[in-house]
């Protein structure tokens, strides 16, 4: 853990802080914004998906964000230019190095200069946990904005390197096919393996989750229900931990929906195909969020032994700044930013798993 964050701000220091900070001259309020920094950015490391997927390096001054290719050059390359863009999609030739963009993505939170004179500490740490949760949101998306096209694309080869499928995985027809079942879970082992990886995390959706739970005694025995039951059905299977994650599923906001979906960021096109993928039922979603037509989901399944492929270069690490200009409107507050990049350099470690949820 980054020597910085061990230290904590007690709720007695930041609610003398909070308190004092609507009469502190401009360079003591300074001071109040490096110390509300410390339980931001803990949180930001605790709860963000991408900080878990994806390696974080603090580049130093000057350096590059700059990696070596696979040494058995079979990996497509895919790096994110900025927080809502497409990610490009490229090989490197043996021996080259891959360079990662690296962008900015803020947040700020304010309050009225009363709550700071009344020591109201809840209003301040209720716009803390906002700011955090915002900056957690957009290093999430811009984590899935690499991982969603990397995991639905095919290679079609180039020079020395032969072809390979898109890394997806579907049990086709019968019962099975419409839930999180152990032989979807088992054929994306048996997938990971003959790529000579591991699957050892899966993240999946809540109703996901809720079909394990409901695992009949055809699908596991007794005594396994009863550790599942136990569990909440967060007990890994056959090795393998499961994520909850809100956002995929259904309704989450990045599953990948038809292409008349009116939410969602990743939705077929026009041919109903999201790169080399083609869900024989897409899901569709209104603008509520709504299913209307229920579809395919997809879970994603990771080998996290080493976890080198998934990169996030950190060139500034999120801090914040008084705003002066807010004192005028008898407000208090804070902006801050932080500078990372999001690139994947070898998508064999990875992959999707598809539960068809459609009924006729």
């Amino acid at each position: 853990m980054n020597a910085e964050l061990e230290f904590k701000v007690s709720d007695e220091e930041l609610k003398l802080l909070f308190a004092e900070s609507a009469t502190l001259t401009p360079e003591q309020r300074e001071e109040v914004a490096a110390a509300i920094r410390i339980p931001i950015l803990q949180q930001v490391k605790d709860q963000s998906i991408a900080r878990q997927l994806f390696a974080t390096e603090q580049l130093g001054p000057g350096a590059q964000a700059s990696y070596p290719v696979a040494d058995d050059f079979e990996a497509p390359i895919f790096i994110l230019p900025g927080l809502g863009y497409v990610p490009q999609n490229y090989i490197e030739g043996v021996g080259e190095e891959v360079f990662v963009p690296t962008f900015r993505v803020g947040t700020s939170f304010d309050w009225a200069l009363q709550y700071a004179r009344d020591s109201r500490i809840d209003v301040a740490q209720r716009a803390m946990r906002n700011a955090a949760r915002t900056m957690i949101e957009y290093e999430e998306e811009a984590a899935w904005r690499v991982i969603t096209p990397a995991v639905t694309t095919a290679f079609a080869g180039k020079g020395l390197l032969g072809p390979r499928p898109a890394p997806i995985v579907e049990i086709a027809g019968g019962p099975a096919a419409g839930f999180l079942s152990k032989e979807l879970i088992n054929q994306m082992i048996i997938r990971m393996k003959r790529q000579k990886r591991s699957l050892t995390d899966c993240y999946v959706s809540p109703e996901d989750m809720g079909d394990i739970r409901e695992w009949s005694d055809s699908e596991v025995d007794p005594i396994t229900r009863r550790e599942i039951f136990l569990a909440g059905g967060r007990a890994n299977i056959f090795g393998v931990q499961l994520h909850e994650v809100f956002q995929l599923g259904a309704v989450g906001k990045y599953n990948v929906n038809s292409n008349d979906s009116d939410f969602g960021i990743f939705r077929l096109s026009g041919g109903n195909t999201f790169n080399s993928y083609a869900p024989e039922h897409p899901n569709k979603v209104n603008a509520y969020g709504e299913v209307t037509e229920a579809g395919e989901t997809q879970i994603y399944g990771f080998d996290l032994t080493s976890n080198d492929s998934l990169v996030m270069p950190i060139r500034q690490e999120l801090k914040f700044w008084d705003d002066p200009m807010l004192h005028r409107f008898q407000k208090q507050g804070f902006y801050g930013w932080e500078e990372v990049g999001f690139a994947c350099l070898d998508t064999r470690m990875m992959m999707m798993g598809i539960i068809d949820r459609y009924e006729a």
